[in-house]
């Protein structure tokens, strides 16, 4: 072992990895608890260690940045540290970069450049976390806490319930028992330092069969300046993830489609083949061979500024927001005034975020009544928060936007109504990434420019719910009969954190059951609009039924109370729902019972 010391740091090179003393750290290992850590580790002389595996691109790893920064300052003035340890092969030159960005100054970073780290504590995934004692024995290991971020353990829109590296590192500190000794680390997949490559496996080739399936499936949300943590648009950047991308691709959390088969036909379907998530898997155990890059099919091309070119109206939010580097995540209401004068039909609405690193959808609603005003002026700050929805039953809908949605004009002689005088209440819904950001969301108007013959209605559905506090496998549901001929153009499902299945089926008035949509592993962070491919015929008498299940027990990962509550309907974060939007058209628009639905739903003149 060879010492230096550099502007009063010491450095050590060791066999495996490269250690620097007052610099940050990211470590991913799964030590089994009780066993001893490896020596690189340097946990001598320190009253406890912690040991966390990170990754630069990993949006996991980095939303705990503002919880480590601190255990690190906490943990040195105790007599204890904090290691961050980077195995990732395309990490290494960034380590001190990243770390330095993200406040991690009083950790220490350690470079595991062959992995012998990662192999010796048995880490798989970042962040994984791990508490060593003075003799560097393991005494926990697993999550840091139950902040995962979207698709992990605790979603996002909850503030964390549990801080278990943190409890176990202070235990350790103060010299007492640890209560929670092991959990289940999630995140990132710690990319291989070369994949064995030979036989029918390398076959599989980033320009013949990896550059289509992503050119077609992610690269719209990864590249740059868009919501991707990390860009997946050429083949340097796809090798660097490989072993991530097959990863979340095998487990379908990416790319984001919850509809099940067979219950609805949509447009615009987010979702890969069985064959194509093989090739992916294949190709990232097979060395990701890049085959002949000169053939590989260029990435789309995507419109800069407005995609739909330039809007007949924009608005914006009245001044940017601030976005705490770390929380549970907000949904702030923004009132808008529209400054329309007169009723205007909208065949198209296309929302700019401005800034994907921290906003993770938007929806659209209106007010002709001056109830956000009232909501907005009495908080401080621009905006108001509302978790659920705007606060208020809305005087109708403006679209609105989440990753992979595109911007689309409606079908010719169809339209929404924006009524005069009324407010766009633009709902964003942000989370932290480790470091303070703003936002100045806008959102462009395409006003009509041939007759509009068909308005856009919403038709809710809403099921009553009371959800006993542990109670696991609870269910609801409620029924509505068309009033009219319709048809239905797209559905948006909604509960909250509790969700676990919804589902909506049309019973015709023959008799014949029309499934309209089933999402069976409902999660509140990726919901969206549903268009249909064709428009669904739904005629007078046609019954719809929406069918719901929650589980409030203390096992359900998503929980957002400790203990467990009962649980009614309501807007905030710890309360739920059950409701389901359908966009429809009329057969006929001068039936009255058209004009008598829309007046008493508040969706504008007819």
């Amino acid at each position: 072992m060879v010492k230096f010391i550099v502007k009063n740091r010491f450095v050590w090179m060791l066999s495996a990895s490269l250690v620097l003393w007052g610099g940050t750290v990211l470590a991913d290992a799964t030590k089994p608890v009780g066993r001893r850590a490896t020596a690189s580790i340097p946990y001598a002389g320190k009253r406890a260690t912690a040991v966390v595996f990170t990754g630069v691109s990993c949006p996991i790893a980095n939303r705990h940045a503002p919880e480590l920064a601190a255990l690190a300052k906490s943990a040195r003035a105790r007599g204890g540290q904090l290691v961050l340890v980077y195995s990732n092969p395309g990490d290494q030159a960034e380590a001190m970069t990243h770390a330095k960005k993200y406040g991690l100054s009083d950790a220490t970073v350690l470079l595991d450049s062959n992995q012998a780290i990662k192999a010796s504590l048995g880490a798989k995934v970042t962040p994984h976390a791990f508490v060593l004692n003075a003799e560097g024995k393991v005494l926990y290991q697993g999550r840091i806490s139950d902040d995962g971020g979207a698709g992990q353990a605790k979603p996002r829109g909850a503030a964390p319930l549990h801080h278990e590296l943190a409890d176990a590192l202070n235990a350790t500190l103060a010299s007492k028992p640890i209560k929670v000794t092991k959990t289940e680390a999630v995140g990132c997949t710690i990319e291989p330092l070369s994949p064995a490559r030979g036989g029918q496996r390398a076959q599989v080739t980033y320009a013949e069969h990896i550059a289509p399936i992503l050119n077609a499936n992610c690269v719209s949300c990864h590249r740059a300046g868009e919501i991707g943590p990390m860009a997946l648009d050429s083949y340097a950047s796809a090798k660097r993830v490989a072993a991530n991308i097959a990863q979340v691709s095998q487990k379908r959390v990416m790319p984001p489609w919850k509809p099940v088969d067979g219950h609805g036909e949509f447009a615009g379907v987010r979702k890969l083949s069985e064959a194509q998530i093989q090739l992916i898997s294949l190709w990232a155990e097979s060395g990701t061979p890049a085959g002949e890059l000169s053939k590989a099919p260029a990435p789309p091309k995507f419109a800069k500024g407005w995609t739909l070119g330039e809007p007949d109206l924009i608005l914006k939010m009245p001044q940017s927001y601030q976005v705490a580097p770390s929380g549970a995540d907000v949904y702030r209401c923004f009132v808008i005034p529209t400054g329309v004068t007169e009723d205007k039909e909208v065949v198209a609405v296309e929302y700019r975020a401005g800034n994907k690193a921290v906003v993770h959808h938007v929806i659209g609603y209106l007010d002709t009544q001056g109830r956000a005003r009232k909501m907005d002026e009495a908080e401080a700050g621009p905006g108001y928060t509302s978790f659920g929805g705007p606060g208020f039953l809305p005087s109708g809908e403006l679209d609105g936007w989440a990753p992979g949605k595109l911007p689309y004009f409606l079908p010719d002689g169809i339209a929404r109504s924006l009524p005069k005088g009324s407010d766009l209440v633009m709902q964003v819904h942000y989370h932290s990434n480790g470091k303070p950001e703003e936002d100045l969301t806008q959102v462009g108007i395409y006003f009509a420019k041939k007759p509009i013959t068909k308005r856009l209605g919403i038709l809710p559905l809403i099921a009553p719910l009371s959800i006993p506090a542990g109670e696991a496998n609870y269910k609801t549901s409620s029924s509505f009969p068309m009033p009219f001929d319709a048809k239905a153009i797209f559905v948006i499902p909604h509960m909250h954190l509790l969700g676990r299945e919804i589902g909506i089926e049309a019973t015709l008035p023959g008799g014949k059951k029309l499934p309209l949509i089933q999402i069976n592993d409902w999660d509140f962070n990726w919901q969206d609009t549903y268009n249909y491919k064709d428009f669904v015929s739904l005629p007078k008498g046609t019954q719809l039924t929406l069918r719901a299940r929650y589980d409030n027990s203390a096992a359900n990962p998503r929980q957002p109370n400790n203990p467990p509550q009962n649980v009614a309907w309501g807007e905030a974060t710890t309360d739920e729902m059950s409701i389901a939007f359908i966009g429809y058209i009329a057969d006929n628009e001068n039936d009255p019972m058209v004009k008598l639905f829309a007046s008493f739903l508040g969706g504008g003149k007819r």
